[in-house]
Protein backbone atom coordinates (compact mmCIF):
# COMPACT_ATOMS: atom_id res chain seq x y z
CA UNK A 1 0.00 0.00 0.00
CA UNK A 2 2.91 2.21 0.84
CA UNK A 3 3.82 2.06 -3.32
CA UNK A 4 0.79 3.40 -4.62
CA UNK A 5 0.93 6.82 -4.51
CA UNK A 6 4.73 7.34 -5.23
CA UNK A 7 4.61 5.27 -8.16
CA UNK A 8 2.16 7.42 -9.99
CA UNK A 9 4.42 10.75 -10.90
CA UNK A 10 6.47 7.81 -12.18
CA UNK A 11 4.01 6.20 -14.19
CA UNK A 12 2.73 9.59 -15.86
CA UNK A 13 6.50 10.45 -16.79
CA UNK A 14 7.00 7.55 -18.20
CA UNK A 15 3.45 7.61 -20.04
CA UNK A 16 4.00 10.84 -21.58
CA UNK A 17 7.31 10.12 -22.82
CA UNK A 18 6.27 7.08 -24.65
CA UNK A 19 7.03 7.90 -28.22
CA UNK A 20 6.93 11.40 -27.66
CA UNK A 21 10.38 13.15 -26.27
CA UNK A 22 9.91 16.32 -24.65
CA UNK A 23 11.62 19.23 -22.18
CA UNK A 24 10.13 19.21 -18.37
CA UNK A 25 7.68 21.55 -18.99
CA UNK A 26 6.29 20.15 -21.95
CA UNK A 27 6.09 16.78 -20.17
CA UNK A 28 4.63 18.73 -17.07
CA UNK A 29 2.19 20.35 -19.51
CA UNK A 30 1.24 17.04 -21.11
CA UNK A 31 0.43 15.29 -17.73
CA UNK A 32 -1.72 17.99 -16.93
CA UNK A 33 -4.14 18.36 -20.24
CA UNK A 34 -4.11 14.66 -20.91
CA UNK A 35 -5.76 14.53 -16.89
CA UNK A 36 -8.00 16.90 -18.20
CA UNK A 37 -6.20 19.49 -15.56
CA UNK A 38 -6.97 17.08 -12.62
CA UNK A 39 -3.09 16.06 -11.90
CA UNK A 40 -0.31 18.20 -11.96
CA UNK A 41 3.56 17.67 -11.36
CA UNK A 42 5.36 20.55 -9.69
CA UNK A 43 9.03 21.48 -10.08
CA UNK A 44 9.99 20.75 -7.13
CA UNK A 45 8.39 16.51 -7.76
CA UNK A 46 9.44 16.53 -11.88
CA UNK A 47 12.34 17.27 -12.23
CA UNK A 48 13.95 15.62 -8.92
CA UNK A 49 12.05 12.69 -10.50
CA UNK A 50 13.41 13.04 -14.44
CA UNK A 51 17.20 13.01 -12.81
CA UNK A 52 16.30 9.71 -11.04
CA UNK A 53 14.79 7.90 -14.26
CA UNK A 54 17.64 9.27 -15.94
CA UNK A 55 20.17 7.92 -13.19
CA UNK A 56 18.44 4.78 -13.26
CA UNK A 57 18.58 4.23 -17.16
CA UNK A 58 14.83 4.59 -17.61
CA UNK A 59 15.11 7.78 -19.88
CA UNK A 60 17.89 9.61 -21.42
CA UNK A 61 17.98 13.42 -21.52
CA UNK A 62 20.01 15.68 -24.37
CA UNK A 63 20.87 18.97 -24.40
CA UNK A 64 19.01 20.93 -27.28
CA UNK A 65 19.77 24.79 -28.43
CA UNK A 66 16.41 26.66 -29.38
CA UNK A 67 15.82 29.39 -31.75
CA UNK A 68 16.08 32.18 -29.02
CA UNK A 69 20.13 30.96 -27.95
CA UNK A 70 18.50 28.61 -24.97
CA UNK A 71 18.82 25.31 -24.37
CA UNK A 72 16.70 22.72 -23.14
CA UNK A 73 16.99 19.42 -21.91
CA UNK A 74 15.00 17.19 -23.64
CA UNK A 75 14.55 13.33 -22.44
CA UNK A 76 13.43 10.37 -24.09
CA UNK A 77 12.25 6.91 -22.77
CA UNK A 78 15.07 4.59 -23.14
CA UNK A 79 14.32 0.49 -24.30
CA UNK A 80 14.73 -0.09 -20.16
CA UNK A 81 12.08 2.65 -19.78
CA UNK A 82 9.82 1.27 -22.58
CA UNK A 83 10.02 -2.12 -20.20
CA UNK A 84 9.58 -0.15 -16.30
CA UNK A 85 6.34 1.27 -18.30
CA UNK A 86 4.78 -1.65 -19.31
CA UNK A 87 5.51 -3.12 -15.63
CA UNK A 88 4.15 -0.05 -14.51
CA UNK A 89 1.05 -0.22 -16.42
CA UNK A 90 0.20 -3.55 -15.36
CA UNK A 91 1.06 -3.10 -11.72
CA UNK A 92 -1.39 0.50 -11.92
CA UNK A 93 -4.34 -1.53 -13.59
CA UNK A 94 -3.96 -4.09 -10.64
CA UNK A 95 -3.79 -1.50 -8.23
CA UNK A 96 -6.96 0.24 -10.06
CA UNK A 97 -8.75 -2.47 -10.04
CA UNK A 98 -8.37 -3.45 -6.50
CA UNK A 99 -9.46 0.36 -5.49
CA UNK A 100 -12.14 -0.22 -7.59
CA UNK A 101 -13.47 -3.09 -5.46
CA UNK A 102 -13.41 -1.35 -2.32
CA UNK A 103 -15.16 1.39 -4.19
CA UNK A 104 -17.95 -1.04 -4.72
CA UNK A 105 -17.59 -0.21 -8.37
CA UNK A 106 -19.36 3.29 -7.91
CA UNK A 107 -19.38 5.15 -10.90
CA UNK A 108 -17.66 8.85 -9.74
CA UNK A 109 -19.38 11.78 -11.19
CA UNK A 110 -17.62 15.46 -10.24
CA UNK A 111 -20.22 15.69 -7.39
CA UNK A 112 -19.38 11.86 -5.92
CA UNK A 113 -20.14 8.86 -5.87
CA UNK A 114 -23.33 8.08 -7.94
Amino acid sequence: MDSLLPSVPTLLVLEVLDGTPGHGYEIARRIEERSERALRLKEGTLYPLLYRLEHDGYVVGEWQEVPNGRRLRVYALTEAGSRRLAQSRSEWIARARGVDHILGHREVTALGPA
